[in-house]
């Protein structure tokens, strides 16, 4: 069932149109004091528009200083970014991508952009690679091996993780809700639904609009069908913090469902308990919970947010980010010689069981996920949220494998 919320999602839509592409270098001062010729990566991110992330592009800004900083950049070069805002429509991503083709960047970095779609075949002819920690559109996941790479894995990732915990904790009835547009209800119809079905769920999505949501009405619509785990499958941390402050306020107080979001965790205290929680990697408030080296990872990205003064901006989606190009540029590390987008492209290729800043180890192969040659990896990590707002893996490994075979139409 379909349910939509769209009060003011025709000016949602105008929005959007309008929206245009605002372009960025990185801070002047990011260098490190590293004097070799830049290396110059693209970041597209959304960061404008009516479901717009920050904090994707806070995080790549932060990234950029510590691997200059902190890590001697690419072989004594710095690396420098050209960060462009998406704003959720194609125009806008196909803008992006034609300003990168002019500045010659070496290689795009997707920051979780879900238009990102629309300026695959500008990059692809041009022969850039497009380098992500996640993937946020279906279109760049689906390219020949070697267009792509994510990371973390493909889009399916999330929808297939999201089912698959939520069976393993026994919940069969879910209300969810998600920003009203175009990405996500082919996320919901040709993801979402496809894997609940193949696991015995039902998920009811609630199509809520990017802006001027009431919460105590989209809470109340989630709870009128009485489901065992209520909240979201994708919306801003805002949206996040509101919804989940409504359903507690309603008197719900079973499993929310809180995808990436995080930032509701220190505003809600005790009232986020037993919250899941589905980021790709390791992040902050699990830090007690993780393994020495990503405690220490985990550190490093806290103190480079605080450095640009985004401190207050630490999430999983700036840490997808920073986690991302850091990866990034760890690969590109290793190319003896000039770095180019075809060595870029040569180097992501022969990625094999390499450890990744707070995330599994991933082998870029093309073969970790049936028809998805972009993925470098197929497992997923899940938390509970603790009283005291720490986060605990639901599995004591971490990490698990998730069957992508689930993913076939039911």
């Amino acid at each position: 069932m379909k349910r939509t919320l769209a009060a003011v999602a025709s000016f949602a839509a105008v929005a959007l149109a309008l929206a245009g592409c605002s372009s960025g270098e990185g801070s002047s001062d990011a260098s490190g004091g590293l004097t070799g010729e830049p290396v110059l990566v693209g970041v597209q991110a959304p960061m404008e528009g009516a479901a717009a992330y920050p904090q994707t592009g806070y995080g790549a800004e932060a990234a950029e200083r510590y691997i200059n900083e902190k890590l001697g950049g690419i072989n004594g070069r710095p690396v420098k970014i050209q960060l462009c805002a998406g704003d959720g429509s194609p125009e806008t991503a196909v803008n992006c991508a034609n300003q990168f083709v002019q500045s010659n960047v070496a290689v795009v970095f997707d920051a979780y952009d879900a238009s990102i779609g629309a300026a695959a075949p500008v990059l692809t002819s041009a022969k850039i690679p497009i380098v992500g920690e996640l993937g946020g559109s279906a279109v760049p996941d689906a390219l020949p091996w070697g267009q792509a790479f994510y990371f973390t894995g493909p889009l399916e990732t999330s929808a297939l993780g999201m089912v698959t915990i939520l069976d393993q904790l026994g919940k069969k009835n879910a209300s969810l809700a998600v920003t009203d547009n175009p990405a996500s209800h082919g996320y919901v119809d040709k993801l979402v639904m496809p894997a609940a079905k193949n696991l015995g769920m039902t998920v009811s999505p609630l199509y809520a609009p990017g802006s001027n949501m009431n919460f105590n009405v989209l809470a109340a619509t989630e709870l009128s069908s009485n489901p065992d785990v209520a909240g979201i499958i994708a919306m801003t941390e805002d949206g996040c913090t509101g919804l989940f402050k409504a359903l507690r306020q309603q008197g719900y107080d079973g499993t929310i469902f809180a995808g990436s979001c995080s930032q509701f965790i220190a505003d809600m205290k005790d009232q986020a308990a037993g919250a899941i929680i589905q980021p790709r990697v390791w992040v902050p408030a699990a830090k007690a919970n993780a393994p020495a080296e990503v405690q220490k990872q985990l550190d490093d990205f806290a103190a480079s947010m605080e450095e640009i003064d985004r401190g207050d901006q630490q999430s999983a989606r700036s840490l997808y980010s920073f986690a991302g190009m850091v990866n990034l540029a760890n690969v590109m590390k290793g190319i003896q010689g000039d770095i180019t987008p075809e060595s870029i492209t040569d180097a992501m290729k022969k990625v094999k069981d390499m450890p990744t800043f707070a995330g599994p180890p991933v082998t870029c192969d093309g073969q970790q996920w049936a028809n998805r040659p972009s993925s470098c990896s197929h497992q997923a990590i899940f938390f509970e949220v603790q009283p005291d707002s720490s986060l605990k893996p639901v599995d004591p490994k971490g990490f698990i494998d998730l069957d992508p075979s689930k993913m076939s139409a039911a």
